[in-house]
């Protein structure tokens, strides 16, 4: 019963995420390219259609995570901390570097 309640908190994870990404970058429950005030209709019809555009938007979402997920091949975890000790922590080093090089080269 306990890996189902990790389960079901990954999805709903998922679902708060897309919900989360679709709010705050992809204009959460506006209707693309309708403007909503030149239809003319009741305005509860609308948080209706609004509502169910935002759960659209969600659900794509949670569409791409999973297909993402459930295409891209796991790592082992030696693989993933060989990852990150020899490749992520030298590139964000040399990112550091490089940031700061441009920051006293844009200062003068």
């Amino acid at each position: 019963m306990k890996l189902g309640f990790y389960l079901f908190a990954e999805y709903i994870n998922m679902f708060i995420s897309g919900v989360v990404m679709s709010t705050l970058y992809f204009g959460g429950y506006d209707i693309p390219f309708v403007n909503e005030a030149s239809l003319g209709w009741d305005q509860n019809l609308l948080a209706i259609i609004g509502f169910a555009v935002l759960l659209a938007k969600a659900f794509f979402f949670v569409f791409v995570f999973m297909w993402i997920r459930w295409t891209i091949p796991r790592f082992r975890y030696d693989q993933l901390m060989r990852l990150g000790w020899k490749t992520l922590i030298p590139l964000a080093l040399v990112n550091m570097i490089a940031t700061a090089a441009v920051v006293l080269w844009l200062k003068k």
